[in-house]
């Protein structure tokens, strides 16, 4: 070992607590309390060491050397029995339902948990902070922490424990006294079984004094429990306990039938004593090997078993079920009550008898079991309304809780509730007669396997036939158990052995071995004690290094028995099969399926050892044992099976107090002497034991006063370097007797070098040194005879070695004077000192004197001549002894000493005891091995010099090892490998003899790299897995070993692959995917030499310009490219950072008055969050950035400012007359006011994301009117506006704040709705609120139990808004619970005979279509019937208001269109109803009188549903029957307004032949019509023209739905020439009633086509329809009605749908959702919903799209516009310039951005899935600012843009760098890449951690020519070989420029010139 160090005296860290709060007593003896020490096995971990420290009332918690958290359990009044620390698989929140699609590779997340055990209960207290309580059924002896959980040994009776042999023997099985029952099996044609179930399940009797036959050989009271298992698995506190059960081996399978071949419980005898911990034996592996020791104590036998969970493939497989009801925690067996509020289960899992081979473990038949058990279920419950399937609880409470486990169960209270609550009713009769023989079901002949292993159930609620545990009252139990006495819960079950099968087989055992334990005595009064506690157990794993066998890893087991002193080893292989070779992995071979098997090796037995312990240092581990000696101290020693045995030497004096501990001591002074005292005291007079041994060398030493001392005793080294190396010699020499050996040595002489007091800088690096010498002097000289030539006092100013070996006292005259900082004096001594200690590792001088800037040291005398001066030759030119001899020197001391010369016979690996063929093949490994490792170290620019206290190099031990080995050709390139090397002295005198030839040509990693390069193809190059493969061929393997080797040389390993897989021909793409394919990522790719880089950085810059769309996360981060990845990642958002894009300035945006104003604007933001606000605005204001339309619309659609009007004075008014004209005036405006709400939803639709901690405020309406130009406010009666009045538009006005929240806005759930909910009676606006939350989706998150909070009060509108949302939100999903809600509100779907539903029209209206949504697009046949009956629904004439009214038809006739949305053409199972028959009955054919004002009803709700049903078929046999009539007499017969439906129904089934041109529209009308098609001739109103309005109207709304959301210009155009026309005409005078008729007519039609000009142009804020709208708004007349204002206001909002993001879809969905808003009927007045209600006017909301393209800067999160071109299907190219709207998607191939400033980025919609899901999600592109130098191709271009982007940058104080002699040559392009323009801004964040192309020039041109390295000039080879490569194939390179080359070259033949 390296070291051994007293830490001081160990403690518990919450010891000091436990006193203090008189847990402990004061002075707390060691058996007082338990400590527990757990902590991560890797050596790599960095999480800290727990702590538990379990006293009989509490538990304490500490990490990392602090108190943490105390549990206490004085409430429970029971004592703490075990406490562990173990993970479960997360129990978060539930995954959600489509776990099932995840990926398998997913890694489930692990939670840690402390278990604490008491007598009847166990506590699970999560370090999260969550808890559970677990109530047991028995009592626990032992549990022990599993991979997955706990697995926990149940406490047997006493006298069951008692030892084989003193037992009386039992009567025979077959008496008939016998009561124990019989395992049968299943081959066995007769039960054997005596059983009490043909009884009807009796009431047991507890017979507690009465006696039987049985009492001769036992105690009456006790029951036989031994068959009975007792190891339970608790896997998750919310689940059931499994059962743990034993797989047969195959030697036990042997000759057995195969039916017999079941798992079965583990034999009750055996004890666990140990289970390993996840990836301890295999870290790497898919299935980890986990290992289980077990005693039985009866056959005095240990037992390894090999555990593993059942089911689980691999354990990132096991997801947990949302919302499974049996996942809910029941502590008793399967079928039974806790005691609390358990759910009840309709049956218990008990198996079937059957007398074929139906059984419980029997193996399930090939059928497939889920479709049995549904089909069975199926049938069950069909007979059984109340049937549930399996065990699902009809009730689902919550299990125990905490308070409940610690109040109720804890003290003596009745019980008898807890007992009716789990039970049901106790004394309730059952349904249907307890069938005969219910114990275990009907027993049947034949293979049956009852569903899956469950029965059906027998009865109604809770069987009372499995066992009669509930007879036995709960407070019985729980007092029986509280009061000591043994758990008789099991015998009163009633439980046959066979009836544990219902419990769950969790943990699959499968023997390994068993081995003899050999006590040697009959342990009497430890008898009753867990076998746990009489042994200890650890593990370890021998290092590949070790390994005896190619494919196995040796486990070593370790079982200590302390009272007999014996200390068992068992040795373990662990193989694993069908791995693959390295070469087969470079060609890119999958892994084949690996088979693992594990073997026991070797039994070893150890006596007189007192204790033994694990003992880890890194990656070294070895087995620490403390052997007795006669005078009684004890000796301590490390031992491994591969190594050899090494003394530990404890140190002389021993610390009291200790450093590591941060615990805080109350009295810190008390018991504490003198200074002396202290700190240090004489060692212990014995040693006693070992404790808690822990990573990095920890463990406590017990001593014979009880005393823990604390000791860390260091195995590897500290110097990452020397730790490196060390790895490197037991990699290449695998085996016992190679690396491992190399290993000790170095332990032994870092010992001796502390004996020897030699002292050295560092003290590792020269016995790492000492060490490889050693191996060659053995081989090369005799041994030398002592001859110390080192000192071995330490004292102040002797002359010491300095870290690279070198003395520090001069020798001969000091040539130059070394000045000292003030100049005066010159100081040698302390300068040599300095430099010795800086410059370690075997460099002669430190790096930084390579550095011009410290010239200043060395500056000569004025009497020197110049010329002699050479700073970097100053410490050579003095004859002082060097680094190489000052070593040599002291490995002949070791050498020649006792201890060197046992060290070097026996653990070198050139040893003499060797054979000589092994010592000299071991030689050659080494230095081939440590020249791999140092060319490794060229490939790292951080290993090479960046350390300033000196370069790590092995160069001149190597070169002297190369001398001695006498290879010319590898010392040549070791001799001018550094210039400060050329002149070292090194030894000559020695050879190794005879002489060995040189295995090959010295390797030159540079030199490979440049031939791959060039020749595109991997050349030949030995690595290290080559050196292993050909010398130990059968110890080689690459996939157990890849780790390792990895580890060891990645670099060197990943280029080999790369060139492997590298093909000439080879684009910039497939350069980038093989790098990713090789393992290359950026972390390597910055540390790799700018040489190396510079071709890889070629292929990079040329993608990352325009990475290919198919490319995944990780390549793109290669290639810097992260703005694409976040495309690959839908729905994520890069950090949001609250940078304005505005110019930080120091003055106030808002004054005083400003911000008063705004406090009085009911419209401010309040109650959302104003940065989602903001940033849409940011977006909207970039759409509209040219004008104030947006800010125009805004102030139209506002109701909470007074409306400013004027009212002409007529000749002759007097003032009142005035005053009541303005009054009426004001009126009308009222009802416009009132229609705004509507249009508003639509404008800042998904806007806002509310704070979830203020109220939502609905804004109400301000119907004052401001009277110009007087100015007068002049108000309006408001008792003919009270809410119940117009309680519509605060329906609206609801529905608009509602919808105003965003879709993807968080937190909106049940507790929020609820705060929102009106305090007192609830409100219009409320209810309209959840009708706009259900359309946004947001209903789906609410509880479904709010639904009768709110429909109980039965309030109209609050039902219709809750109805419709939920329909919404359920859109298409047929739940069964909102399918009830809606039944419940529609008359049509009671039962018959039920009673009359005393509910609002309005309300069934609802109900009706909220089910057709809720349908949408199931073709359900049920629902289908019923709409169509209630379209045709004959009414009794008596009604007076009837409820199918043509509202309530017209819904019908929309849910059916909605259930079938566009099947017509396949309307599967619907065909025999002749759906289409009768609905063209109604819609077109001829009616009978009598019925003609039902038929008038219905007419409209047939045309929608057949539209919606046929919609886009271009099904021509409807659309001619639907069409209107050919002769213009049928137009009598026909209302005018249902023209306009039958027009749109023809249109839109004929979707493809829809045209926007004036040829088609005049085409599409009737021929007399024709001639007046442009309404331009039309100068007169007539009622003869109605029908040609309504159908032209109709031929227009049609064109709007078929290009909806496009922003057609050409549709625009058309629609507007209608639209103007019919402006027209609605000004022509009316004075009759016939014209005013017509006019009412005309405006109507008006209304229709502005809103679909306003649907054309959605979202786009068009202005010249805008101007045309904002005409219609301005109508004030007493003429227009509310219906008319309210379409006007519905056509704005659409115009700026969502603020200019949002557009209109013309999917199905989309199209019949903009049919049910924009319905052509509006309504007369706020009230009217005859024709159709107005709560369907939002439904557009559903038919809206986010297609608003946005990109974003992905530094600063800032929109960016840019100019993109988006490229259709049909090949056609569009340029648009964000943000923009995009067409519809499934139209787009792909989006490009173009711009020179940012790098463009391509959005792939049609061949890349992610690609859309991410635009869906977010609508943005993430985009990066090229810097200037990339931006552009020519060098003019790249100046003229970095001019450009500092031009508005402020002047920066670091431009003088640019006057330095380095950065002066640099381009203005270049000089952007030092200093960007906006320096310290967030873009400047980024731009400082990549390495950039003037990095890479400044590093060629200033650190590689004059470096003094011959790699680095290798490296110049080697990029002039590329560079004239790609001027051959006529490439331009990018990165490094070829005049930047040119440069270069021109250098090195200067260079060359002058040096001839």
């Amino acid at each position: 070992m390296a070291s051994v160090t007293s830490l001081g005296l160990h403690q518990p860290t919450g010891l000091q607590y436990a006193i203090q709060e008189h847990l402990l007593p004061v002075d707390p003896k060691s058996n007082s309390y338990e400590w527990h020490n757990y902590f991560d096995d890797d050596a790599d971990s960095i999480v800290d060491e727990d702590e538990l420290l379990v006293t009989p009332r509490s538990v304490i918690w500490s990490r990392g050397g602090v108190f943490r958290k105390s549990y206490n359990f004085d409430l429970e009044n029971e004592l703490v029995s075990h406490a562990l620390l173990t993970s479960f698989p997360s129990v978060g929140p539930l995954e959600t339902k489509d776990t099932k699609h995840k990926s398998k590779k997913e890694v489930v997340k692990r939670s840690t948990a402390i278990v604490v055990f008491l007598k009847t209960q166990a506590h699970v207290y999560f370090l999260s902070g969550t808890n559970y309580v677990i109530h047991l059924p028995f009592e626990v002896e032992c549990a022990i922490a599993a991979p997955n959980g706990v697995i926990i040994q149940r406490k047997l009776r006493v006298d069951n424990l008692a030892a084989a042999s003193l037992k009386f023997p039992k009567v025979p099985p077959n008496s008939f006294v016998s009561s124990q029952p019989q395992p049968w099996s299943a081959s066995s044609s007769q039960l054997s079984t005596f059983s009490i179930a043909d009884l009807g399940a009796p009431k047991q009797l507890l017979l507690q004094s009465n006696s039987t036959l049985k009492d001769m050989w036992e105690p009456p009271a006790l029951n036989n429990d031994a068959n009975w298992p007792r190891l339970f698995c608790l896997s998750d506190p919310l689940s059931e306990l499994g059962l743990v059960v034993v797989q047969p081996s195959k030697s036990d399978m042997k000759g057995r039938p195969r039916s017999s071949l079941k798992t079965s419980i583990l034999d009750t005898a055996e004890e666990i004593l140990h289970i390993s911990k996840r990836r301890e034996f295999n870290k790497g592996g898919d299935a980890p090997l986990v290992l289980t020791l077990t005693l039985n104590r009866e056959t005095s036998m240990y037992t390894v078993w090999r555990m593993a969970y059942i089911g689980e493939e691999s354990m990132s497989e096991k997801h947990r079920v949302p919302s499974d009801p049996s996942r809910r925690r029941s502590s008793f067996m399967p079928g039974t009550a806790t005691g609390a509020t358990t759910p009840v289960p309709n049956n218990q899992q008990a198996f079937q008898e059957s007398q074929g081979v139906g059984g419980p473990g029997q193996k399930p038949s090939k059928k497939p079991v889920d479709v049995v058990k549904e089909k069975s279920i199926d049938f069950v419950s069909t007979l059984d309304p109340d049937f549930d399937g399996g065990a699902t609880p009809r009730r689902k409470s919550r299990r125990v809780s905490s308070m409940l486990a610690r109040a109720d169960l804890s003290s003596k209270h009745e019980r008898s509730a807890f007992v009716d609550l789990a039970s049901g009713h106790p004394h309730a009769t059952s349904r249907r007669g307890e069938s005969m023989g219910s114990q275990h079901g009907r027993s049947s002949i034949g293979n049956h396997d009852a569903a899956n292993g469950r029965n059906f159930p027998q009865a109604p609620a809770f069987s009372q036939s499995l066992n009669s545990f509930l007879e036995a009252p709960v407070d019985e139990l729980l007092d029986e158990l509280r009061a000591g006495g043994d758990f008789d819960g099991f015998h009163n079950m009633g439980l046959d052995d066979d009836e544990f099968d219902a419990l769950r087989h969790e943990v699959l055992l499968t023997k390994v071995c068993s081995v003899a334990a050999e006590h040697s005595n009959v342990r009497y009064s430890s008898q009753h004690m867990p076998a746990t506690t009489q042994c200890k157990i650890f593990t370890l794993t021998a290092p590949d290094s070790a390994a005896g066998d190619p494919e196995g890893n040796s486990i070593i087991i370790c079982i200590l028995d302390p009272d007999e002193k014996k200390l068992l080893v068992l040795t373990l292989n662990y193989t694993t099969h069908a791995s693959l070779s390295h070469e087969s992995r470079l060609r890119g071979k999958k892994k084949d399926k690996a088979i693992n098997t594990c073997s026991l090796v070797t039994v070893g037995r150890a006596n007189d050892v007192i204790d033994a312990c694990r003992l880890d240092d890194g990656h070294i581990s070895r087995i620490l044992v403390l052997t007795a000696t006669p005078d009684g101290y004890g000796d301590l020693s490390l031992q491994a099976p591969w190594s050899v045995l090494i003394q530990v030497q404890l140190p002389a004096k021993f610390a009291i107090s200790n450093t590591l501990s941060l615990g805080h001591n109350a009295t810190p002074c008390a018991g504490r002497g003198g200074d002396f005292e202290r700190v240090l005291s004489q060692g212990p007079r014995a040693l006693r034991g070992l404790r808690n041994s822990s990573p990095r060398g920890m463990v406590d030493i017990l001593d014979d006063e009880g005393k823990m001392h604390q000791l860390q005793i260091l195995l590897e080294p500290q110097n990452p370097h020397v730790r490196k190396v060390l790895e490197v010699c037991r990699a290449v020499l695998p085996g016992s007797a190679g690396g491992e050996g190399m290993v000790v040595a170095w332990w032994k002489i870092m010992q001796w070098l502390r004996l020897e007091t030699v002292e050295t800088v560092d003290l590792e690096w020269s016995a790492l040194v000492i060490t490889l010498f050693s191996l060659f002097l053995c081989l090369s000289e005799p041994k030398p005879k002592l001859n110390k030539t080192h000192t071995t006092k330490k004292s102040k100013g002797a002359s010491l070695h300095s870290q690279n070996g070198s003395h520090l006292n001069p020798r001969g005259p000091k040539q130059h004077h070394l000045r000292s900082i003030s100049g005066a004096q010159s100081d040698v001594k302390n300068w040599h000192k300095t430099q010795a200690q800086e410059s370690r590792n075997g460099n002669p001088i430190p790096p930084w004197a390579n550095n011009p800037a410290w010239k200043w040291l060395t500056e000569m005398d004025g009497a020197d001549s110049p010329n002699d001066f050479n700073p970097r030759l100053c410490s050579l030119m003095n004859k002082q002894s060097n680094f190489i001899q000052e070593h040599l020197d002291l490995t002949r001391d070791f050498m020649g000493s006792s201890f060197g010369e046992s060290t070097v016979d026996s653990t070198l690996p050139t040893s003499i005891n060797k054979e000589i063929g092994a010592r000299r093949s071991s030689l050659i490994d080494i230095v081939v091995g440590l020249h791999l490792l140092r060319e490794e170290h060229k490939l790292d620019t951080m290993a090479s010099d960046s350390f300033s206290t000196g370069a790590v190099t092995l160069t001149p031990v190597l070169t002297q090892i190369l001398k001695w080995l006498r290879w010319p050709n590898w010392f040549q390139y070791y001799e001018v490998e550094e210039a400060q090397l050329a002149d070292l002295g090194y030894d000559t005198g020695s050879s190794v003899e005879p002489h060995l030839p040189a295995p090959f040509e010295c390797p030159s990693v540079y030199q490979w790299i440049e031939t791959s390069f060039i020749s595109q193809s991997r050349a030949e190059f030995v690595t290290l897995p080559d050196l292993v493969s050909r010398r130990f061929p059968s110890q080689y393997s690459w996939n157990k070993n890849a780790d390792q080797w990895s580890h060891l040389t990645p670099r060197i390993l990943l280029l080999e692959t790369f060139f492997g897989l590298m093909q000439p021909g080879w684009s910039a793409a497939q350069f980038v995917e093989g790098l990713a394919e090789a393992g290359m990522d950026t972390f390597l790719l910055e540390t790799l030499p700018e040489a190396i880089l510079a071709p890889l950085q070629e292929a990079l810059v040329h993608c990352q310009m325009e990475p290919p769309t198919t490319w995944s996360k990780e390549l793109l981060s290669i290639v810097g490219r992260e703005d694409v990845n976040l495309l690959l990642a839908p729905g994520e958002r890069p950090r949001h950072t609250q940078s304005s894009p505005l110019v930080p300035s120091h003055e106030s945006s808002l004054d005083v008055h400003a911000i008063c104003l705004s406090t009085n604007d009911p419209e401010s933001t309040r109650g959302f969050d104003g940065a989602a606000e903001v940033d849409r605005q940011t977006i909207t204001r970039a759409l509209f950035k040219d004008d104030r339309r947006m800010n125009e619309a805004m102030g139209i659609l506002n109701t909470t400012r007074p409306i400013v009007a004027r009212c002409k004075s007529q000749p002759g008014w007097t003032e009142s007359d005035l005053l009541e004209a303005q009054k009426d005036h004001a009126q009308m405006l009222a009802y416009r006011t009132l229609a705004i709400p509507s249009g508003r939803g639509l404008l800042f639709f998904s806007a806002r994301a509310p704070l979830l901690t203020e109220r939502l405020t609905i804004s109400g309406f301000n119907l004052s009117c401001v009277m110009k130009p007087d100015n007068n406010t002049v108000g309006i009666d408001k008792n003919a506006f009270t809410e119940e009045k117009v309680c519509w538009s605060f329906f609206h006005a609801g529905v608009a704040a509602g919808l105003s929240v965003s879709r993807d806005a968080k937190g909106i759930d049940t507790s929020w709705i609820l705060f929102n909910k009106p305090a007192q009676d609830l409100s219009n606006r409320h209810a309209g609120f959840l009708l706009a939350l259900g359309l946004n989706g947001h209903l789906k998150s609410v509880a479904k139990w709010v639904a009768f909070k709110y429909l109980t009060p039965k309030h109209t509108m609050t039902s219709i808004g809750l109805l419709l949302g939920l329909a919404a939100s359920y859109m298409g999903t047929m739940d069964s619970l909102i399918t009830r809600l809606l039944s419940v509100h529609v008359t049509r779907m009671l039962p018959p005979g039920a009673a009359e539903l005393n509910l609002s029209p309005l309300t069934q209206t609802t109900g009706i279509m909220g089910i057709g949504i809720l349908y949408c697009n199931t073709q359900h046949r049920r629902m289908s019937e019923i709409m169509v009956s209630e379209i045709e629904h004959i009414d009794i004439e008596t009604e007076e208001e009837p409820l199918r009214n043509e509202g309530y038809r017209l819904a019908a006739g929309f849910a059916l269109g909605f259930i079938n949305l566009g099947k017509g053409s396949d309307l599967q199972g619907l065909h025999d109803m002749r759906l289409t028959e009768r609905l063209l009955a109604l819609a077109a054919n001829n009616k009978k009188v009598d019925l003609v004002h039902v038929f008038d009803k219905a007419t409209a709700g047939a045309v929608v549903a057949l539209t919606l049903i046929f919609m886009k078929s271009e099904n021509q046999a409807v659309a001619r029957k639907i069409d209107v009539p050919d002769s213009l007499l049928q137009f009598d017969y026909v209302r005018p307004d249902i023209f306009l439906l039958r027009t749109l129904a023809k249109n839109l089934v004929m979707w493809n032949k829809i045209e926007a041109t004036f040829t088609w529209i005049t085409k599409s009308l009737p021929a007399a019509y024709r001639s007046r098609s442009s309404l331009e001739q039309i100068k007169l109103l007539t009622s003869d023209d109605l029908p040609f309005y309504d159908i032209l109207t109709g031929i227009c709304y049609s064109i709007g739905l078929r290009y909806a959301g496009s922003g057609s210009f050409v549709v625009r155009d058309l629609l507007t020439h209608y639209l103007d026309q019919l402006m027209r005409i609605c000004c022509i005078e009316a004075d009759t009633f016939d014209k005013k008729l017509t006019r009412d007519t005309v405006r109507h039609c008006q209304d229709l086509v502005a809103l679909s000009l306003a649907t054309v142009m959605s979202g786009t804020g068009d202005l010249v329809v805008f101007r045309r709208l904002r005409s219609m708004h301005g109508r004030d007349d007493s003429e227009t009605p509310y219906g008319s204002h309210l379409a006007a206001h519905l056509a704005i909002g659409a115009l700026f749908l969502g603020g200019g993001t949002f557009t209109f879809g013309r999917s199905n969905l989309a199209l019949a959702a903009l049919i049910v808003a924009f319905y052509p009927i509006f309504p007369s007045s706020v009230q009217d919903n005859k024709s159709h209600l107005q709560a369907f006017r939002h439904f557009w909301a559903l038919a809206a799209e986010a297609r608003c393209l946005v990109t974003r800067d992905i530094d600063t999160n800032q929109p960016v516009p840019m100019p993109v071109l988006v490229i259709l299907r049909n090949g056609e190219q569009v340029q648009r310039h964000t943000p923009c709207l995009l067409p519809e998607l499934d139209q787009v191939h792909s989006v490009r951005t173009d711009s020179t400033e940012y790098w463009n980025i391509v959005l792939d919609l049609e061949s890349n899935a992610t690609h859309l899901a991410s635009f869906k999600a977010t609508q943005t592109l993430y985009v990066r600012r090229r810097p200037a130098h990339d931006a552009n191709s020519s060098a003019f271009q790249a100046t003229l843009l970095a001019l450009n982007d500092g031009e508005g940058a402020s002047p920066r104080s670091l431009e003088w760098l640019f006057e330095l002699p380095v950065f002066s040559s640099l381009t203005k392009a270049e000089r952007a890449l030092v200093l960007p323009p906006d320096l310290g801004g967030a873009r400047g964040i980024h731009s400082g951690t990549k390495e950039t192309v003037v990095d890479a020039r400044l590093v060629l041109e200033n650190a590689t020519i004059d470096s003094g390295k011959r790699d680095r000039l290798l490296g110049l080879k080697l990029l002039f070989g590329w560079a004239d490569k790609s001027a051959g194939e006529g490439k331009d390179m990018q990165w490094i420029r070829s005049e930047v080359v040119d440069k270069l070259k021109t250098r090195v033949w200067m260079i060359a010139e002058e040096g001839q």
